[in-house]
């Protein structure tokens, strides 16, 4: 079960991207699942309520990037940065937009994996749900 749903994407987070309530639980359901990963199953057992807006805001992000690199992932390269260009036989190569925005982010064509990280860490980067190691986290 998705993180967030619709009305909340609609109504608190105010996103405008993804229109159609189908289409934004698909993806809402896959950003769950990246959370439930990089935070290593910890809200399995429910959200507690003191993370709850930060965990459905970082779900309606990752939402958001999902849907842009899917529609930024195909062999159009709108939106996207050129990769190379061969004169000679002519042949141009794009980067994809999660590449493009990730290399801004770090200087490199990181790709989809650290912009959705990133998307993570300013969310629930405070909250020790990221952390890897135990102690108080693993009660």
């Amino acid at each position: 079960m998705p993180y967030a749903d619709h009305t909340y994407y609609t109504q608190s987070y105010l996103g405008r991207r993804i229109k159609e309530e189908e289409t934004f639980l698909m993806y809402a359901e896959r950003a769950s699942e990246y959370i439930d990963m990089v935070t290593f199953d910890r809200l399995s057992g429910g959200v507690p309520e003191e993370l709850a807006e930060k965990v459905q805001k970082c779900c309606c992000a990752i939402a958001e990037a999902l849907a842009d690199y899917a529609d930024y992932s195909g062999s159009t390269p709108t939106g996207s940065g050129k990769a190379s260009e061969t004169i000679g036989k002519y042949s141009v190569s794009y980067t994809a937009a999660a590449q493009t925005i990730s290399g801004l982010l770090y200087g490199t064509s990181a790709g989809l994996q650290d912009y959705l990280r990133s998307i993570c860490i300013r969310y629930l980067g405070g909250t020790r749900l990221m952390y890897r190691g135990c102690g108080d986290v693993c009660q």
